[in-house]
């Protein structure tokens, strides 16, 4: 399998588990185009979840939320009344267990039901502004709407060794 088909693979189980979580678990509608773009730039929102793959393969996710969004999903995953001074971490912290939850139900859906596949904690950043493509990696980007705005999901990387899908 070509590295560029083993992102996309990747994507798609990605994908797949967001739909999922929000739809059936959060109750957020999403809505998805079908279409996997290969990039060269991903332009960064205000708060990006990004969790390293590593392993027989080698790559980074990174999810980009609208600002509504994330502050819904953050709502969603609370219990009970959420203080104001306290809303910014949590979103922080919603963020980062989104994307943890996602990889790691994502991980057996992945090439090879993902054998040999390792994960870090998730990382959320704030106001990152974008990331580029380098030499020998690729970048497979997909876009899910949702009545509160955008989470744009991203795999940036290199696949070694061999995959069969």
């Amino acid at each position: 399998m070509e590295n560029i088909d083993v992102l996309k693979e990747v994507l798609k189980a990605i994908v797949h588990r967001v739909e999922l979580l929000l739809n059936d678990e959060l109750r957020i509608k999403t809505s998805f185009d079908g279409e996997y773009r290969s990039v060269h730039k991903i332009e960064l929102k205000k708060y990006t979840t990004t969790i390293g793959v590593g392993g027989t393969i080698n790559l980074l996710f990174y999810a980009t939320y609208d600002d509504l969004l994330l502050d819904n999903l953050t709502k969603a995953l609370a219990y009970g009344e959420i203080k104001s001074d306290e809303f910014d971490e949590l979103r922080e912290s919603a963020a980062a267990e989104i994307a943890n939850m996602i990889i790691g139900h994502a991980v057996v859906d992945f090439p090879n039901r993902g054998k040999g596949v390792t994960i870090t904690p998730p990382v959320t950043i704030e106001n990152a502004k974008s990331i580029l493509k380098t030499n020998g990696a690729g970048i497979i980007t997909a876009l899910l709407s949702t009545p509160y705005g955008n989470v744009e999901l991203n795999v940036i990387g290199t696949a070694e060794g061999e995959w069969h899908a």
